[in-house]
Parts: structure tokens; sequence; C-alpha cells
């Protein structure tokens, strides 16, 4: 079942995201992130959310894979919503 997930983003990643520059996030593994699922990423500033977020779609998940990822992290790509727009 796809899962809706928000999550805190600052600013300067947000920008990237939102350019189509940066495709993935480097994520603490305690959502139960599954292939499918839709991040909100909620635009965050010195203590408060500023209104603007994005929403992306989970295309893969890298994790447990023994090359340098830490355990409890996971490596989210994924790609923006139809049309790229603000929600």
């Amino acid at each position: 079942m796809v899962k809706i997930i928000e999550k805190k983003i600052l600013p300067e990643y947000y920008e990237a995201v939102d350019k189509g520059v940066k495709t993935c996030e480097l994520r603490k593994d305690d959502s139960d992130y599954c292939v499918g699922d839709i991040l909100i990423l909620r635009e965050y500033r010195d203590t408060q959310y500023t209104g603007r977020r994005l929403c992306v779609k989970i295309t893969y998940i890298l994790r447990n894979c023994g090359f340098g990822l830490q355990d409890g992290y996971a490596i989210l790509c994924f790609k923006h919503l139809r049309g790229r727009q603000n929600v």
C-alpha cells in the first residue's frame, strides 16, 4: 500500500529538488519507505516551515548495501509527480 510521508527539507536542497538536479535523498530509514511511496518535502528554514512543498514519488531505495552506507540509513531515489508542481 502506498504511503504519503512528510519530511522537512532545507532551502538549498529544496531548490535543487525543485530544479530537478537533485533526485535522491540520504535519510534516516525510520519511515518504512517503499518504492511507490509519495514524499511531501516541506521546506524548513530557521525552525519553521516556509509553506513551500514538493511532491515526489520514490522510484528506488538503497539500504543495507555494505558499501559505506551506515546501518539505519537509506538513499531514496525519486521523481517529481506530474509537472513538478508545488502542492
